[in-house]
């Protein structure tokens, strides 16, 4: 620091000081930049050339109009693994190859946590350490399908039930649970192919740690595409305001490491007072698919064909 005391005439000393001081004050302003421009996650850019996707049941592989979503502009199908008992494999994987041709990529989607209608905790309470031969057994799966050229494991169910909470010790934590199964999944399948594509539903809640166990900042280290499944209408017993879907939204795709977020929405809205499905049309879904654009998040996922109307996507991101 300047001092008067080394001889300097006071004007001087103060035009001096008063430099020094502007100096100093933009080198401080430049580091709190820099270090706000490390600790900052940079604006999501999307890192596939097609985010339109859609959810398919496997019983309704047959009667998919891939031929029409493609010119409609959807790039990616989530196709539930049950196809493979009602058609069989050889069927399947003609689907799969045919959907290829078109330019759409077919995703695996099953069931992480869930068998015969019942949830399975991936941590052993009584030894409070996690199930390795169930996610062995799990990951296995996702493994057979990867080797035969599927390219895309799309996670549903990876979470508990509602009771993360009661899962949860010192020893082993739930949400390390969800994040340790990503983990080992993601190197067993992208050993057999580094590009194969992971994703994963989330429930469409930010502080689900507590009652789901999913923890989206750290999944996100492992899973390409977090899909957090913010469904407006009649979530919870209510229709939710468009607020919600951008404070949603938005907050996935800032705590999501450096995975993307796609946003499920669904095809169709529902009856408060009797719970009946009614089916959106294309212009409905199209708005909702417009208000996912203005958020940061770089792709919607549509729940699901069999219901609603599906939009002409093409210009959807442009």
């Amino acid at each position: 620091m300047l001092s008067a005391g080394w001889g300097v005439p006071a004007r001087l000393f103060s035009t001096l000081k008063r430099i020094f001081m502007k100096i100093l004050k933009s080198f401080a302003a430049l580091a709190v930049a820099l270090m706000l421009a490390a600790s900052c996650k940079p604006a999501e850019e999307a890192k596939y050339e097609n985010t339109n996707a859609i959810w398919l049941w496997g019983s309704h592989m047959k009667e998919a109009p891939i031929q029409e979503w493609a010119q409609k502009g959807y790039g990616h199908i989530l196709l539930n693994e049950a196809a493979f008992d009602k058609w069989g494999e050889e069927d399947v994987y003609a689907f799969i190859a045919d959907c290829d041709k078109l330019g759409m990529t077919v995703h695996i989607w099953f069931q992480a946590f869930y068998f015969d209608g019942k949830w399975v905790s991936p941590i052993d309470d009584e030894k409070r350490a996690i199930k390795q031969d169930f996610y062995d057994m799990v990951i296995d799966r996702a493994k057979g399908y990867v080797e035969k050229g599927v390219k895309g494991i799309h996670l549903d169910y990876i979470r508990y039930g509602g009771t993360a909470h009661k899962h949860d010790f010192p020893e082993c934590r739930a949400t390390d649970s969800i994040t340790e199964f990503c983990r080992q999944l993601n190197v067993a399948v992208k050993a057999i192919n580094p590009d194969v594509i992971l994703s994963a539903a989330m429930m469409p809640e930010i502080d689900s740690e507590h009652y789901y166990g999913q923890n989206p900042a750290e999944m996100g280290k492992y899973i390409d595409i977090l899909m957090p499944m913010v469904y407006r209408y009649g979530y919870a017993g209510e229709d939710k305001s468009l607020e919600w879907v951008h404070e949603v939204s938005n907050w996935f795709e800032e705590n999501s490491d450096q995975a993307d977020v796609w946003v499920g929405i669904q095809t169709y809205t529902s009856n408060l007072e009797n719970g009946d499905v009614i089916p959106m049309d294309a212009e409905g879904i199209l708005s909702d698919c417009k208000d996912i654009t203005n958020t940061n998040c770089t792709g919607v996922v549509l729940f699901r064909h069999g219901i609603g109307e599906f939009p002409d996507l093409n210009d959807l991101w442009k």
